[in-house]
């Protein structure tokens, strides 16, 4: 994948649709959504074994990935590396610099995950 004749992709393919920022280590789903490992660790901590996109059910593929430790989709992945480098680079230094729960001081897309994670408790206790 690392050769000459790579077809980029475009920055909207490469986004989040959790979080809107590059895909970070990407986890592609059976359900075929991919999101950042880091969206797909903290969805399962806050909810349940399920995309976040379509609630489909991924636990039984969860385990099984993390017992082979292949969470992450290196193939696309690698493709986000050449077509963004700059984009990853910066977002691996945010990412450096968050707090013990996950979240970075100051960074909007913190403020927002936990605002989206607040609504969903929410939303399941009413």
């Amino acid at each position: 994948m690392a050769g000459r004749g790579f077809a980029p992709l475009s920055l909207e393919e490469a986004r989040c649709p959790v979080c809107s920022e590059i895909l970070l280590e990407p986890v592609t789903m059976p359900c075929g959504h991919s999101v950042c490992l880091h969206c797909f660790q903290r969805t399962v901590k806050l909810t349940s074994l399920c995309c976040p996109l379509c609630r489909l059910r991924v636990s039984s593929w969860a385990r099984k990935q993390s017992r082979e430790k292949s969470l992450v989709n290196a193939e696309l992945w690698e493709l986000i590396r050449l077509s963004h480098p700059e984009r990853c680079r910066r977002r691996m230094e945010q990412r450096d610099g968050q707090t013990a729960d996950g979240g970075s001081w100051g960074s909007t897309d913190y403020i927002i995950m936990s605002l989206k994670s607040l609504f969903t408790l929410r939303q399941i206790a009413a």
